[in-house]
């Protein structure tokens, strides 16, 4: 064991260092290196600051835990001169951030397990990739990314205030990512770059699954559960979204919830159904401009597909079933145009558009027996 009091650093190597098997206790920090180190077995606990301050060189971490015990302490800070790889290593305890990195470090994490965490990784600037890893219990985001790149894959979280989030000029890549009981959003973006596939999210929080603002997002081969207000939300950002279902949204009253919510949104949409949605199946608003293909809505409490606010939908082969009002609405300026229109069992039937707001709806080739007997002027039907 290697131990120390106080505000001491336990080791403070002068040139390369490799540690195996051993404890290292106490101190304000574990070890402060400016050279290259590596730890096999090795095991921290009771840093009141850092378990390890790489300043520069590299850090090699296998088979490792980092234990907190105070909420002040931090894991593994990698400075710009450094970098860093972690395998099969374990972060447990309340740390405030397990490992934080700036630019232009560099920092792989591959089979690890974070448990305790307020916030798993911290990165601003710099590089990382996490692998095949888990994080649980934490109060703050799992993954935070701020002007740097960031890939994931294989990436389970479990709880935490965001499984994911992304910050100004953020390049994200994620492959395979699961979130289960985000307490706001699993993903959310703010001012960042993404490329989403193969997302499961379930129980998400008041914030929704996915959240973005002013965003580039791709969001490919997913599955959104039960989430809470939103499935998708999205707020002057640009948007595909392709192959996914987003399934029972409500918010917490059970009164609301739409499955996509655009706001000064452009984006294209294709092979995305939304099932059982409190609210709408999609609300499109503030001058969004969507097109959607191969959608389908079934079961929704308002529209199936909503435009207002000099929106702008355009598509083809829509399916909407079994809302309790209009598959589409237009209730004030805005435009909805859609080729081949499937509409069954809505409450309010095919269409409705408020024509003396500025409204406008053309559908061609209804089915279903989508064409309402009642037409007004802003409403077409093309056979």
């Amino acid at each position: 064991m290697l131990f120390a009091e106080g505000s001491e650093v336990v080791i403070t190597p002068r040139g390369p260092l490799r540690l195996s098997n051993v404890i290292v206790q106490g101190g304000s920090v574990g070890i402060e290196n400016a050279a290259d180190v590596s730890l096999s077995g090795v095991a921290f606990s009771g840093q009141r600051g850092l378990a390890v301050h790489a300043t520069s060189g590299s850090l090699w971490a296998e088979r490792t835990t980092f234990s907190a015990s105070v909420s002040e302490a931090r894991g593994v800070k990698v400075e710009p001169n450094a970098r860093a790889l972690f395998w099969r290593c374990t972060f447990q305890g309340p740390f405030g951030r397990a490992i934080e990195l700036n630019a232009p470090s560099r920092v792989e994490i591959s089979d690890c397990f974070f448990d305790g965490p307020v916030t798993g990784v911290h990165q601003v600037a710099g590089s990382a990739a996490i692998h095949r890893t888990k994080f649980s219990g934490g109060r703050g985001p799992a993954i935070y990314s701020a002007r740097g790149t960031l890939e994931l894959v294989d990436v389970d979280v479990h709880g935490h205030e965001y499984a994911l989030q992304g910050g100004a000029n953020a390049a994200i890549r994620v492959l395979r990512f699961s979130s289960v009981r985000a307490e706001r959003a699993a993903i959310a973006m703010t001012r960042a770059t993404a490329q989403l596939e193969e997302i499961t999210v379930v129980d998400s929080g008041s914030f929704g699954a996915v959240q973005l603002i002013a965003s580039t997002v791709g969001l490919r081969r997913f599955r959104l559960a039960h989430p809470e207000a939103y499935g998708l939300f999205a707020r002057q950002s640009r948007v595909s979204v392709d192959d996914g279902a987003i399934t029972d949204v409500a918010d917490s009253g059970g009164s609301a919830g739409d499955g996509i919510h655009a706001r000064g949104t452009q984006g294209y949409i294709q092979s995305v159904s939304v099932l059982r949605s409190a609210g709408a199946g999609l609300i499109a608003a503030e001058e969004s401009s969507l097109e959607l293909r191969d959608f389908a809505v079934d079961g929704c409490h308002w529209g199936g597909v909503i435009a207002e606010s000099l929106a702008r939908v355009t598509g083809s082969s829509w399916t909407i079933r079994r809302c309790e009002a209009p598959a589409i609405a237009v209730p004030d300026v805005a435009q909805v145009d859609v080729d081949v229109l499937r509409s069954e069992g809505n409450a309010q039937g095919a269409a409705w558009a408020e024509c003396d707001r500025g409204g406008k709806l053309r559908v061609s080739r209804p089915h279903g027996g989508a064409i309402d007997a009642k037409l007004s002027s802003c409403v077409e039907w093309r056979q």
